[in-house]
């Protein structure tokens, strides 16, 4: 079944590459909470989604590592902090150009980022499922952690998944403090 989903995503993929899109990203839910099926065989087939899709466009895979059920919820099911480890080389080692990975709602160890040696890294800076706006110097903070182990230029700031469960005001806060210590770091920001 994961080997038929490739092939549908792909034609898709490559849809969208030859229609002009410069950015094409696949969102995996399952990467961090199983890491062995990722290295066996996820990781190929991610591939396989990409393949033929040319260099004009910028492949990402987003590795979700948590789905709260409502706003302010803390006691979701979270992945293994070392899953990312486990397969950042191989992610590292794959046609994905970008890696979106979680960081705000787990603070993960950032020496993660030194594995990967040439794909950029969309680095979740600020939480999704949370009412509380993170300040502009907690997120330079950590930004100025991440540097350490990365260059700026492959670091691209941004939140750490979809942000459908916070209000307006919120989201226009967090986002604005977010570009702001982005911007401070001399870090990218997300693209439009």
């Amino acid at each position: 079944m994961a080997t038929d989903l490739a092939e549908i995503v792909n034609f898709h993929a490559v849809a969208l590459a030859q229609a002009g899109c410069k950015y094409i990203q696949v969102d995996e839910p399952l990467f961090a909470r199983q890491p062995q099926k990722a290295l066996d065989y996820g990781i190929r087939l991610l591939d396989r989604c990409f393949e033929g899709a040319g260099e004009g466009c910028q492949k990402s895979v987003h590795i979700c590592c948590g789905y709260p059920g409502y706003l302010d919820q803390t006691d979701y099911l979270k992945a293994d902090p070392k899953a990312y480890f486990q397969i950042a080389p191989a992610i590292d080692a794959s046609c994905i150009d970008a890696v979106s990975i979680e960081d705000a709602h787990c603070q993960n160890d950032l020496s993660l980022l030194g594995l990967f040696k040439r794909t950029k890294v969309i680095f979740g800076a600020v939480k999704i499922a949370s009412s509380r706006v993170e300040t502009q110097d907690e997120i330079e903070e950590r930004l100025r952690a991440a540097l350490e182990h990365i260059e700026a230029e492959r670091l691209i700031v941004a939140p750490d998944c979809g942000l459908a469960y916070l209000p307006p005001q919120v989201l226009q806060a967090k986002l604005t403090n977010m570009c702001a210590a982005a911007q401070r770091c001399g870090c990218k920001k997300p693209r439009a």
